[in-house]
């Protein structure tokens, strides 16, 4: 190592230390400021409120990372919110055997990665089986685990998964343990997009419509337009994604014309921004695939045998109020397991209005004396002021029909592991879907296969499980979803959960934005975005048939 033969004085080194600092900066924000101005326009801005860690789709955690990836990044298939239905996205077409254990997919063959390598089934199998490795997230997983062989690689006695089988160069096959038809729609999350995985670290090179140009860790991530994406060159020529840790901020930005793009707007300014005429049709607001609610360990006092208890939990809860004074009106009350935006979604499901008299019958059915004396119920949950200023209300409510609630918060990884652990008889859930069906809405969390791994309830009901088990083996979507259906009848009938809201996306488009909306799965196509030129004439800015791309 070479090294310098005499010291520099203390405070001639200081200063030359931060000379070499500064003139890093300008040199690092020069180049951004003179590659930006060189574009054929200026980028999109895009205002996000939570840390950016992550950007690889084994590794991806947090919504704001993935809705950035989603533009780096694709998967076989892709989800179409509009329609709600599954559309080619690298492969061109799909088809399951008439058993529906395997799966055949072939692939777009003139796709090519960022870095100019053509996309391969062989590519596919390779950057799923690291993603598959890589994983932290036992969500992600456990959608590998109905391929045959993945168990095998996951103890570690084989280097690859044996059912995922590149055919040749542009087919792919996958072999599964059981009928699975619902793996499919697997196929669309981050788990499963591909990569060129040979590179030795991440950010790795995706097929997506930009590419990666600067990333730094909780920092400003600027996106480029891939000029050679295979559906054409997109909309955009960049966009410059800002990362911010005060919501407040980030709305102050927007208002004053710096974002084009606002993710997430502050719950005590919705109403407001809702009722303003100067953001109609700017913000955007939708149901998510996204459920919010308390689960029942059912093996657990006081909930074994506890039927009557829980539909009487589940009827003495005011979800409309909750959401209207502790959210902001940011929610939706939930009627069931499945929330609404998916295919699958039974609109006539009842599920449990506000009725605190019906609650306090159904006590008294079960046995309990309502009266002075309270009936204790213990809460666990994620320490956090939001959830527990839900659980207060919750708390309130419960007091009514004469139920007295303790809390027991705790610190968020300890929280998880003694939820997997079935140690929680009551505790908070938020449920994000992984997939765009109901399926991981029901089979996940209450078929008796997912005890301990994402049935925290411990529910176990023989007719649900068959149900269940049918709605994988059907390749008529018709019979499929019939069978879903009345799984989720059940389910929601037997009560292992206390079902309270669904949440909704908040969002906000800048005047000069068009083709920008948010599906169900809080995800953007940022091919369709683009950015357009104020009409100067009118001086309106906003976009329309005179307004110009830039």
């Amino acid at each position: 190592m070479l090294k310098l033969q005499k010291k520099l004085p203390l405070a001639l080194g200081g200063l030359l230390l931060l000379l070499i600092a500064l003139l890093a900066i300008l040199i690092y924000k020069h180049n951004l400021a003179v590659y930006t101005a060189n574009l054929d326009t200026r980028p999109l801005n895009a205002g996000l409120c939570r840390p950016v860690s992550l950007l690889d789709p084994a590794t991806l955690t947090e919504h704001q990372e993935r809705l950035i990836a989603s533009a780096i990044y694709e998967g076989l298939l892709c989800y179409d919110g509009r329609s709600g239905e599954l559309k080619p996205r690298l492969a061109r077409k799909w088809k399951y055997s008439s058993d529906a254990k395997t799966l055949t997919l072939h692939l777009n063959d003139k796709v090519k990665f960022h870095n100019g390598k053509k996309v391969s089934a062989a590519a596919v199998k390779a950057a799923w089986e690291k993603s598959f490795t890589n994983s932290k997230e036992w969500s992600n997983i456990s959608m590998f685990l109905p391929i045959v062989g993945s168990n095998t690689m996951l103890d570690g006695y084989k280097q690859d998964i044996s059912g995922i089988q590149a055919v040749n160069n542009s087919t792919l096959k996958i072999v599964f343990d059981q009928p699975n038809t619902t793996f499919v729609y697997m196929l669309t999350s981050p788990a499963f997009w591909v990569y060129d995985s040979s590179q030795e670290d991440g950010p790795y090179p995706g097929t997506g419509p930009y590419l990666l140009k600067e990333y730094r860790e909780n920092q400003n991530i600027l996106l480029v337009r891939n000029e050679k994406y295979h559906q054409g060159p997109p909309r955009l020529s960049a966009i410059n994604f800002i990362v911010y840790d005060d919501e407040l901020k980030a709305l102050e930005d927007y208002k004053a014309g710096k974002l084009d793009y606002l993710d997430s707007v502050p719950f005590d300014q919705i109403k407001e921004i809702i009722k303003n005429p100067d953001y109609k049709g700017l913000y955007v607001g939708r149901p998510l695939l996204n459920t919010y609610f308390l689960v029942f360990h059912v093996n657990k006092q006081p909930f074994v045998d506890g039927y009557l208890l829980r539909r009487a939990l589940n009827y003495a809860i005011d979800r409309k109020a909750i959401n209207d004074t502790v959210l902001g009106g940011a929610y939706t009350p939930a009627r069931g397991a499945v929330p609404s935006g998916l295919a699958g979604y039974k609109s006539e499901m009842s599920g449990y209005s506000y009725d605190p008299e019906k609650a306090r019958q159904l006590l008294e059915d079960a046995g309990y004396i309502v009266g002075d004396q309270l009936i204790p119920l213990s809460i666990s949950y994620d320490s956090d002021e939001g959830h527990r200023a839900v659980l207060d209300m919750v708390a309130q409510q419960l007091n009514q029909i004469g139920i007295s609630v303790e809390f027991s918060p705790m610190e968020w990884d300890y929280y998880k592991k003694q939820l997997g652990k079935m140690q929680i008889p009551c505790g908070r859930v938020s449920w994000y879907a992984d997939y765009p069906d109901p399926d991981n809405f029901l089979y996940s969390m209450f078929h008796s296969s997912k005890i301990g791994v994402s049935n925290f309830s411990a529910y176990h009901n023989p007719q649900v499980d068959k149900l269940l088990d049918s709605s994988r083996k059907q390749t008529d979507p018709e019979k499929r979803m019939h069978c879903l259906h009345q799984a989720e009848e059940i389910i929601v009938d037997d009560a292992p959960c206390l079902w309270l809201f669904q949440k909704c996306a908040h969002k906000l488009i800048g005047k000069n934005v068009a083709s920008l909306s948010v599906d169900s799965m809080e995800m953007i196509d940022w091919y369709q975005v683009e950015l357009l030129k104020p009409d100067l004439d009118n001086g309106k800015g906003k976009a329309g048939e005179t307004n110009k791309k830039i």
